[in-house]
């Protein structure tokens, strides 16, 4: 029955568009299931390492091998249907030597994921760590060697962008559940941990694509870090998991969550992801709609007019609107939802076909 919801759930979204580059993205472990922090951290944490702080004095790529950057924060289901915990530097071109952007150890080798790349973790002291992926790792290169900074530790996979990803265990980024892989719970800002003047060079980066329509467009809103612990207590801003998804361990699908957030580029864009659609839905300004962080209990059930995320020019939506969303918190930690296949209602009773989502 699940998978028949499923199926009816997003069919009528299975609209065709002009994918976003982060269609070929994703993290290879994240693209089936994952696993909350009952997970092993050996591979994430060296406890016999020196105690202290991360900083990168080099860039993963040369300058020249990539084109922007994209935050921490993109919302791009079904893979991602959670804002990123890693960021993405866009490839301007294929086979790029990728290279340490500080000394460590090796803690942890993926030879082959789902793209046929891998990826490689990297400690640098007891508490925290760097990854790459999307990647082949050197030859010859394995769990327990040292690298040093600048040095080339592997060449660009199979996509189009390389994932780069900072663990810090010293840090709290107050998600509402602890349902989520280590890589979130203990995510950081890459970027923040470079020393200037690359980190001024690589905060400029932090850019969308030039929009076709508009060749003298100049980006300014200011961006940085990104990002992609949302959660609101008592709002729909944030993670949220189907009731009774979890399995024994912990274990969930990506298919199960759902995230309120935001455009990374344009933070005042209202941005859903539900794993069981094909794409980010944006949301028009000019509607009027209530922003996630202000929905609660006292709010009633909520209507999102839905646009796809994948047809936007500077943030907003550029095609004609492809469903309505209907949405109730029943307490801080529980919601009802439903979406969907109307484009002109401003309202619709839930139905049989609702999920509850919790968190």
């Amino acid at each position: 029955m699940k998978k028949i919801l499923a199926l009816m759930f997003c069919i009528v979204f299975m609209i065709c568009g002009n994918l976003l580059i982060l269609s070929s993205c994703t993290d290879d472990d994240d693209d089936d299931i994952i696993i909350n922090t009952g997970e092993d951290l050996s591979a994430y944490f060296d406890p016999t390492l020196s105690t202290g702080t991360i900083e990168f004095t080099d860039s993963i790529l040369n300058l020249e091998h990539f084109e922007r950057i994209i935050p921490l924060g993109q919302i791009n289901p079904p893979g991602h249907s959670f804002p990123t915990d890693h960021i993405y530097f866009v490839l301007s071109g294929s086979a790029r030597p990728v290279y340490a952007p500080t000394g460590g150890k090796v803690l942890y080798i993926e030879e082959s994921g789902m793209y046929g790349d891998g990826a490689i973790r990297i400690g640098v002291t007891s508490t925290m760590a760097y990854y790459l992926g999307h990647v082949f790792v050197s030859e010859g290169l394995q769990v327990g060697d040292t690298v040093v900074a600048g040095t080339q530790i592997a060449t660009s996979g199979n996509t189009v962008c390389v994932d780069f990803g900072v663990l810090n265990k010293n840090i709290n980024n107050g998600f509402l559940s602890q349902k989520h892989p280590a890589s979130t719970i203990y995510g950081d800002k890459p970027l923040s941990y470079y020393t200037e003047p690359l980190r001024t060079e690589l905060y400029a980066l932090v850019k969308p694509p030039q929009p076709s329509e508009d060749p003298s467009y100049v980006y300014n809103e200011e961006v940085t870090d990104g990002e992609f612990a949302l959660d609101e207590t008592g709002t729909l801003c944030g993670n949220w998991f189907i009731e009774g998804c979890f399995n024994e361990g912990g274990w969930y699908e990506w298919e199960d969550t759902l995230a309120f957030g935001y455009d990374v580029y344009y933070p005042d864009q209202i941005r859903i992801g539900s794993g069981k659609c094909s794409n980010a839905f944006a949301i028009k300004n000019e509607d009027n709609l209530i922003r996630p962080e202000n929905v609660s209990m006292a709010s009633g059930v909520v209507a999102y007019y839905l646009y796809n995320a994948n047809n936007t020019s500077k943030g907003l939506p550029t095609v004609a609107r492809i469903g309505l969303m209907m949405v109730q918190m029943l307490s801080d930690s529980r919601i009802k939802l439903e979406i969907f296949d109307d484009t002109t209602s401003i309202s619709r009773e839930f139905t049989s076909a609702s999920l509850y989502y919790v968190r």
